[in-house]
């Protein structure tokens, strides 16, 4: 299979906290956390991730933050990686995939990312093929290559991948996930260059790791215990082959991930984002890379 070179995106996007709330139970990170969250404390953490990208702003590897407001009765939009999946089209047009999200309260986020999206001058696209698909939450990049990895089974359907491989001219390598603990693909899985990758193994089928072990020559295993009690594998990274340093933000408190990381000469930068985590999300899941 031919695989072309990707165009990475350098702005990050983020949603303001505003009206971030525990309210339902949405994965099982929820579980007992309604009327739990500290206001103060979620804008000092959302804040804390913020000032990380803008320090990469300033060391050039990022090239801008925007922020999107949040709004009154989108208690989880916050989590600006699952509304959409923006990408550049083979002609150079920047153009997003808007999201069929799983629960209802989360389907009213969508339209705001889209009015967002209008006044960048993005291709706004809808899927007709599927009931269910959620961004980037379910669809990550293979770094540097025009390949994506497609989770499915909680919060996306199978059948979204086909579509949206005809729609980027884009190879999807389709990755069932089996775990309610890891019910997106951003929670389990992240790729640190061309060739390594880190993931936790009891979120994949057996056929699912032997597709991994086929595009990745170095593979990090991170116990389950600690991706699901520090968000480890919700990290976000940055590896643009142009650059000489790579840089990762991730949940403090992780220790194989820290190695991995280490290993594959990231900088890293370890935050607390603990009242984010109680929703089941983390800094993966609280931004966006657009064009």
């Amino acid at each position: 299979m031919e695989v072309k070179q990707r165009i990475e995106p350098r702005k990050v996007l983020m949603c303001h906290p505003e009206y971030f709330d525990i309210i339902d139970v949405k994965n099982p990170y929820m579980e007992g956390q309604n009327g739990k969250v500290n206001k103060q404390e979620v804008l000092h953490q959302w804040e804390m991730l913020k000032q990380v990208y803008l320090k990469w702003v300033d060391q050039g590897y990022l090239d801008e933050v925007l922020v999107i407001d949040g709004a009154e009765g989108c208690e989880d939009m916050v989590f600006c990686a699952n509304q959409s999946f923006p990408f550049m089209d083979l002609n150079g047009v920047k153009s997003v995939i808007l999201s069929k999200m799983k629960h209802p309260s989360r389907q009213k986020e969508v339209p705001f990312f889209k009015e967002f999206y209008q006044k960048l001058d993005y291709k706004c696209i809808e899927l007709t093929h599927t009931d269910l698909f959620e961004g980037m939450g379910d669809t990550i990049p293979h770094p540097g290559k025009q390949l994506y990895y497609g989770g499915y089974g909680h919060r996306s359907h199978a059948n979204a991948y086909q579509e949206i491989g005809a729609i980027t001219a884009t190879p999807i390598v389709q990755l069932e996930l089996i775990s309610e603990n890891f019910y997106h693909l951003d929670t389990c899985f992240v790729p640190l260059s061309e060739d390594a990758v880190m993931l936790c193994k009891e979120a994949f089928t057996i056929e699912g790791l032997n597709q991994i072990q086929s595009y990745f020559k170095k593979i990090y295993y991170i116990d389950a215990t600690e991706a699901i009690e520090t968000f480890c594998l919700n990290a976000h990274v940055i590896n643009y082959p142009e650059n000489t340093k790579k840089v990762a933000v991730l949940q403090k408190g992780s220790v194989q991930a820290i190695q991995a990381l280490q290993a594959e000469g990231y900088e890293i930068d370890e935050i607390e984002t603990s009242a984010f985590m109680k929703s089941g999300g983390s800094v993966f899941c609280m931004k966006m890379m657009i064009y």
